[in-house]
């Protein structure tokens, strides 16, 4: 009768034998990983591939993608009946622009949130940055915006104790129980990513601020979930050609608006 060196006590086994079963089981132990760990090394190999292609799209080449998916999502009916828009600020480059969706949003007379990260006083982990959305005013004070990090189009700290809040109220304390109540809801949010498949999979920058913020947004049902767009250019949309390794926490998209004018809609609203 055979069995394995990992089922025999070690009292039963010689020094060398217990040697042997040590070296067996360290061998096991280092070819065995975490699904969490896996997660983690799928999702930045994917991110590392899909960025490696985007130093090939030339300045021209940006624009009239950006313009393309812009036109597309400007089409939908989910954005022309909407009062009320989430829309994240373009990065230089890397991205697809979203300055038409901004300026045409507020000409129209559509409340227009942002993003804007910030370290909440009442600390939801490890000191570590969350993202609110908060209102522009009109054009001239989207104009005004300072580029920050990454170039991207950034609300001033400043500005930010009277704003008015996506969640309700107005600014970003997360856990201030005296907080407003929500008047109205966002109708869709144009959100960023490194790639998108045909299912609606995202893949995120990998900090987690647009899963964190609508997991808070829809906590317990308290408010609907917007419509959500992706918004990216043709080297980020895999389409069926890969699937987007997700998890329980991240959140799929209902459409996807691709520079190259494909739109593609996920059927999650």
């Amino acid at each position: 009768m055979s069995c394995c060196l990992a089922e025999i006590p070690p009292s039963a086994l010689s020094a060398g034998a217990r040697a042997l079963k040590a070296q067996a089981m360290n061998q096991q132990l280092s070819t065995m990983t975490s699904p969490t760990t896996d997660m983690r090394d799928a999702k930045h190999a994917l991110r590392q591939s899909i960025r490696a292609k985007l130093p090939a799209a030339s300045t021209g080449a940006l624009v009239r993608q950006s313009r393309a998916g812009q036109d597309l999502v400007l089409t939908m009916s989910e954005y022309m009946h909407a009062n009320r828009i989430g829309v994240y600020l373009s990065m230089p480059v890397g991205e697809a622009s979203t300055d038409i969706l901004v300026r045409d949003a507020l000409y129209c007379g559509k409340a227009v949130f942002v993003p804007y990260l910030h370290r909440p006083k009442v600390q939801t982990g490890k000191g570590r940055r969350v993202m609110d959305m908060l209102r522009l005013q009109d054009v001239a004070e989207y104009e005004g915006l300072e580029r920050h990090r990454w170039g991207i189009p950034s609300l001033s700290d400043e500005s930010v104790e009277g704003r008015e809040s996506a969640m309700g109220g107005v600014g970003v304390e997360v856990g201030n129980e005296g907080r407003a109540e929500v008047v109205a809801e966002l109708d869709l949010i144009v959100v960023p990513g490194v790639a998108f498949d045909a299912e609606g999979k995202r893949l995120g920058h990998g900090a987690g601020f647009y899963d964190e913020f609508l997991a808070r947004y829809c906590e317990n049902g308290k408010r609907r979930k917007p419509y959500l767009v992706g918004l990216c250019l043709a080297e980020q949309f895999v389409g069926n050609e890969v699937e987007i390794p997700t998890t329980e926490w991240d959140w799929q998209v209902d459409a996807v608006a691709v520079g190259d004018g494909r739109f593609v809609t996920c059927g999650h609203a």
